[in-house]
């Protein structure tokens, strides 16, 4: 049967289904020869490694014209420096009904683990999450991608320059250069309840302690509110709405004007995302931080 990467880089073969012996043969070696095009990193080797044996026509039967649905997230346990993780759900579109994937619907689950590293950081492990979704899903067919990730997503489209992690974006765009049509991208709210994207969040999170389910779970209880010293409801709203408005007023200021620093915008994303999750409780520093960059730039 033929394969993710054949459909890429098979392009005399008009059929596409079946394929005999040797065809396979030089299907391996073309993908092979694919993964060399692209610069090495910790990212893309987990990438590589998940994804290369992975039958995609076998895990979703109901593969068809109508292509592939996807959600995808990043997790990353210390940011930057990691370990990190990544995850990818896909399903066929044709399972995808009124915005609602069919109960019981096959669903192809594939998820990695990112070492740690200094450059390592939450965000590649999202950018890695869409280039392992790029070489799942066959490259002739429709794809939609639904990420909690806005600076992923709007790097993606075009919103935001790829200036940081060139390497990865460099892999994205040679991926993207077999396919017949780019991805759409959907945001989804990160940790408001959406069944997929907490699933997601689940499987990245277990990438990062690469599959070790008992260390996962150890860590994940540590995040429970009950074992936290939890800042006051109160407080967690308020800093919630403060750097949401901190992000929407960075959005406005492109990121080679100096009047915002790249930490400042770093910092303001990631407690973004980690302020949506409902068992994360800030610590002094950060909140110090937010406090700092409202009375900065008079939020």
């Amino acid at each position: 049967m033929l394969d993710h990467w054949s459909e890429a880089t098979v392009k005399s073969v008009s059929v596409l289904k079946w394929m005999s012996d040797i065809v396979v043969l030089i299907c391996v070696d073309e993908r092979v020869l694919v993964v060399n095009e692209i610069e090495a990193s910790l990212e893309w080797s987990s990438v590589v490694a998940a994804t290369l044996g992975i039958d995609v026509r076998a895990a979703l039967p109901q593969l068809d014209q109508a292509g592939v649905i996807a959600y995808t997230d990043g997790a990353c346990i210390k940011n930057p420096g990691g370990p990190a993780g990544w995850s990818a759900l896909l399903w066929s579109a044709i399972d995808f009904v009124n915005g609602k994937v069919r109960e019981g619907a096959p669903c192809l689950e594939c998820f990695g683990h990112i070492p740690k590293a200094a450059t390592t950081t939450n965000n590649r492990a999202e950018i890695s999450a869409v280039l392992a979704v790029l070489c799942l899903a066959p490259p002739t067919q429709p794809l939609t991608i639904y990420s909690d990730s806005e600076y992923t997503i709007k790097v993606a489209q075009g919103t935001y320059q790829m200036k940081a992690n060139p390497d990865l974006w460099q892999a994205y765009r040679h991926l993207l250069s077999f396919r017949k049509r780019p991805p759409t991208f959907e945001w989804v709210r990160g940790h408001a309840g959406q069944l997929h994207n907490e699933r997601a969040d689940k499987l990245a999170g277990l990438g990062a302690f690469n599959n070790d389910q008992a260390a996962f779970n150890k860590w994940e209880s540590s995040q429970a509110p009950e074992a936290r010293n939890d800042v006051p409801a109160g407080e967690v709203v308020a800093l919630r709405i403060q750097v949401q408005r901190l992000r929407t007023l960075f959005d406005t200021v492109a990121e080679d004007d100096g009047r915002v620093s790249p930490q400042e915008r770093k910092f303001v994303q990631d407690m973004v995302k980690r302020l949506q999750k409902n068992n994360f409780a800030p610590s002094d520093k950060q909140r110090g931080w937010i406090k700092g960059l409202v009375a900065k730039y008079k939020i």
